[in-house]
């Protein structure tokens, strides 16, 4: 049962709180992979397609950048026939060979800068996924290729953007090769537009997976779980972002441990059901607190076999980015792949829809 002070369903409530735009904000994953897109037509990357670099370095700052490059890597690095390697700084080997990707959202952020000005004196080829002002535009001093965000959006909704803009560093490399899924960003920013299009306030919480994803998560903590490297960077985001939007405690695991709390028996003594309204905190026991809700990122291919270990375990959801028929046992997957991306990211962009409507229903 909801107790934020406005109702999920009331539109007019809903806008009206809705002060500081952020309902236009978690909308903007699309838009940001669409110009990811325009830089690429416009030849941004060109340069990369006569480089095969020895490495791929993403430079990150902290926060969403960190587990964007963490979801990129783990779909694409057992496709891709050079390291990508994420670090927080660069590497002393870094040298004209290499490729360098400084991602982040802080132009002042001097970790970046530096990063930014190293790659320029050892001659690598750069790429900057950060907005090219202050201290990073003087780092780089006019060098670098230039995938700097033009479509402003806060911190916590940059995600999709910095996946689009390191996989299509990776697909620009015309001399590397690749497997699986060819990076298409026009088509994912359509995926992304039509996954914020359905979390439209204006869409009840029945037709709503965000809205129906916030009702799941309100008024308890949240164990976010993955059980491959990909989700484990999603939930990774999925808790920073409910509480850097929201303020709700959450906390992201591997599946194996989520799973063994989960099936582990209460270790206090039940307590008897109180309804609140009679709860009287200077005479009764403390009201016992709900247990925290199990969430449980994988992709379409992986539902079946995740559906098959969390059986049994009773209140634990599995979140997918499809209703469709789960896969049977010999289409599930082995490992994450570039395929993956699509529908890792449609699920950002319906968690970070969740954190929006569960900051303006005013949700503790």
């Amino acid at each position: 049962m909801l107790t934020g002070a406005i109702d999920l369903d009331d539109v007019s409530q809903l806008q009206g709180a809705d002060v500081d735009g952020l309902l236009r904000a978690g909308a903007l994953a699309g838009a940001q992979v669409r110009a990811i897109s325009a830089a690429v037509d416009e030849g941004v990357l060109e340069p990369l397609a006569r480089v095969r670099p020895r490495a791929v370095v993403v430079v990150v700052g902290r926060g969403t950048a960190r587990d964007a490059a963490d979801l990129v890597v783990a779909t694409m690095s057992p496709h891709t026939d050079v390291p990508l390697v994420v670090a927080p700084s660069i590497p002393g080997w870094v040298g004209p060979l290499d490729v360098v990707v400084v991602s982040g959202d802080d132009a002042g952020d001097r970790a970046l800068a530096d990063a930014a000005a190293r790659a320029v004196r050892r001659h690598a080829e750069l790429v900057l996924d950060v907005p090219v002002e202050g201290p990073v535009a003087e780092a780089a001093a006019g060098a670098g290729l230039n995938l700097s965000p033009r479509v402003p959006a806060p911190d916590p909704f940059r995600f999709c953007g910095h996946v689009a803009a390191m996989a299509a560093v990776i697909a620009a490399l015309g001399e590397v090769r690749t497997a699986g899924t060819r990076f298409d960003a026009a088509a994912l920013a359509d995926t992304l537009d039509a996954e914020a299009s359905a979390a439209h306030p204006g869409n009840e919480s029945f037709h709503n997976a965000a809205k129906s994803l916030a009702a799941r998560v309100e008024g308890r903590q949240a164990v976010w779980a993955g059980d491959t490297p990909a989700t484990m960077a999603l939930a990774a985001h999925a808790a920073r972002t409910m509480y850097a939007v929201a303020g709700l405690s959450g906390v992201a695991a591997a599946v194996s441990d989520a799973l063994a709390v989960a099936a582990r028996p209460a270790a206090d003594p039940v307590v008897p059901e109180v309804d609140p309204i009679f709860h009287d905190p200077d005479f009764d026991p403390p009201l016992a607190a709900p247990p925290p809700r199990v969430l449980v990122l994988t992709t379409p291919s992986a539902e079946w076999t995740t559906r098959q270990r969390v059986s049994g375990l009773g209140d634990v959801d599995v979140l997918t980015a499809t209703d469709d028929a789960a896969p049977t046992p010999d289409q599930a997957p082995v490992a994450d792949g570039p395929g993956d991306v699509e529908s890792l990211l449609v699920l950002a962009v319906r968690v970070e829809m969740a954190s929006v409507y569960l900051r303006l229903i005013g949700a503790r």
